[in-house]
């Protein structure tokens, strides 16, 4: 094999991560198959069954999963190159206060700034501007902490893990 040909074809590693936008929508769906499951115990055991309202039911829960399906921006991410992800390391160095390493700091960067610009810097597609990057995760933002983190996870697993074979 072609050394050459091999590195001109290496590729970085790539996940995506699926946000639902709104969450008013995941609370619904919650509660619509809740009634769902409580309205299939009642028809189980009723010999005049309601199966109508279970179907009545399986109709909302598909309008709600098509509602969040239109409301959910998958972002995909991209690893850095080593050099780059060091040069974002030493970017959001780690804080020191009386000679103390901060425990959140632990990691060896500023666990408060690094993370996101960890993200925002493998997010390839779709193109966010720093108008959509801050409607998302800025002070304001529509993304929950959880969101935040499940991002954020994403891309720091992106960047720390082996690529290793499957088999």
């Amino acid at each position: 094999m072609d050394v050459k040909e091999l590195i001109r074809g290496a590729r970085l590693p790539e996940t995506t991560v699926s946000l639902c936008l709104r969450a008013d929508l995941v609370a619904e769906y919650e509660q619509v198959q809740a009634e769902r499951a409580k309205a299939q115990e009642q028809a189980s055991g009723s010999l005049a069954g309601s199966g109508g309202a279970v179907q009545d039911l399986d109709g909302q829960l598909e309008v709600r999963r098509r509602e969040m399906a239109e409301s959910t921006l998958t972002l995909t991410l991209r690893a850095l190159s080593s050099h780059r992800y060091q040069q974002l390391l030493d970017e959001h160095p780690p804080r020191v206060t009386d000679g103390v390493l901060e425990p959140r700091d632990r990691l060896g960067f500023n666990a408060d700034t690094f993370f996101l610009a960890l993200a925002r810097a493998c997010v390839v597609a779709p193109a966010l501007d720093s108008e959509d990057w801050e409607a998302l995760v800025g002070d304001d933002g529509t993304l929950t902490d959880g969101q935040v983190s499940k991002l954020c996870n994403a891309a720091y697993a992106l960047n720390r893990k082996d690529v290793d074979l499957p088999f």
